[in-house]
């Protein structure tokens, strides 16, 4: 009996040895899982703020005044934000997935922004901050769409619209044309679709969905090598001084004259790709220019944009000289100087530029943006009832 006694009495000692440590290695890393959640959570508010102060400070010093930066989504925010920054937080929460009805063109679109040109299709969400959002190009789907995209461009007359049944739908304008090609077909007035869009989507920053050609972005760590950027490299490739891309003849700038005149100089120096030209910065800055290792050389887009968009020191702008010789002398200038002319690629230390266009088998990112948008833009009631006072080609281009 004494020893059933002493054995009821281990066995006791165990169980209650056992309880405590269970107490320790299952009560504990709840405690401890909380706590880390909490610290965080915690990091996580400090480094939006400290992300929110420093973009700010990045803005002002590529020249954006704040009341530019005012005008600004937080998703245009975050898209000049640096490198590995944390994207704004989700304010729009939805248990089913957001339906975006992209009208009548969405099988045109594919091309680029699902296909890139090619016979594959791409995810438009893959790498997207958010995901919980669905595509479709039918026409009945109009009544429970959450976004319904109009691509002017391509839109014919307003009689292409549907009527508006929902008023808490987004409804989208995209143009990824300049404002004095916004419409394709007929001598359209833009006014004439006033009250009708809730947001903007061109390439544009301060739009409420911005899809810009490309975007340049501070390195998380700076000085990080360029695995596609070599001195040697560049010497090799370089076989002509200057190339012209241009898919826009018209002009109204005289670019074309100024062309003309620059190949007089340099004569078999100088070659021209495409049709014409572009009045804002397409991908021919970002793909033709940075990406192939060349300096692009600007005319039509203001200065103080290029400084707000590009890399810092990367490009020649033609108001910076005379006439298409001083141009010329400087450009020769940099060919025989080649401390002079690297000094145009220092930028690939600090910054990297991100091309989003969809072309050249690029990624696109639009309807990634409009999915972001979604979820980040406050949810306020806006509806463009002067539709020109954003986008206008009087007062935002050069004519």
């Amino acid at each position: 009996m004494l020893g059933i006694s002493r054995y009821v009495k281990i066995l006791l000692f165990l169980c209650i040895c056992s309880t405590i440590f269970c107490t320790i290695f299952v009560t504990f890393p709840n405690l401890l899982r909380k706590r880390v959640n909490r610290e965080v959570s915690a990091r996580k508010t400090d480094h939006q703020e400290q992300t929110k102060e420093g973009l700010a400070i990045l803005l002002r010093k590529r020249n954006y005044t704040n009341r530019q930066i005012g005008k600004m989504s937080l998703l245009g925010r975050w898209l000049l934000s640096s490198e590995g920054s944390l994207p704004p937080p989700i304010i729009n929460k939805k248990k089913e997935p957001y339906l975006i009805l992209i009208w009548k063109h969405g099988k045109f679109l594919e091309r680029r922004h699902i296909k890139r040109f090619t016979n594959k299709k791409f995810s438009p969400w893959k790498n997207c901050t958010v995901k919980h959002c669905v595509l479709s190009y039918r026409s009945k789907d109009l009544n429970i769409a959450d976004a319904v995209v109009f691509h002017l461009h391509l839109t014919q007359s307003m009689l292409e619209l549907p009527t508006r049944t929902r008023w808490n739908q987004r409804w989208i304008f995209l143009t990824d044309e300049s404002p004095l090609h916004t419409f394709l077909y007929g001598n359209q007035e833009l006014f004439k679709y006033n009250g009708l869009f809730n947001w903007s989507m061109t390439y544009r920053v301060n739009s409420d969905v911005p899809v810009p050609y490309g975007r340049t972005i501070s390195k998380s760590f700076i000085n990080s090598p360029d695995i596609n950027f070599s001195k040697d490299l560049i010497k090799n490739l370089k076989t002509k001084l200057i190339t012209i891309m241009g898919s826009n003849c018209a002009g109204t700038n005289g670019r074309w004259n100024y062309v003309n005149e620059l190949k007089l100089i340099f004569g078999n120096d100088l070659d021209i790709y495409g049709k014409c030209l572009n009045e804002y910065i397409t991908e021919k800055v970002f793909w033709h220019g940075y990406h192939k290792l060349a300096i692009p050389v600007i005319m039509g887009a203001p200065r103080k944009d290029c400084e707000k968009l590009l890399p810092p020191h990367s490009f020649l702008h033609v108001d910076d000289f005379a006439n298409p010789t001083a141009l010329a002398n400087y450009i020769r200038y940099l060919n025989q100087h080649d401390d002079k002319y690297f000094e145009f690629h220092e930028w690939r230390k600090y910054y990297k530029v991100i091309n989003e266009h969809g072309y050249f088998g690029s990624i696109s990112r639009h309807y990634c943006r409009i999915c972001e948008a979604l979820h980040y833009n406050f949810p306020v009631v806006k509806v463009y009832e002067d539709i020109e006072s954003f986008w206008n080609k009087k007062q935002d281009c050069i004519l």
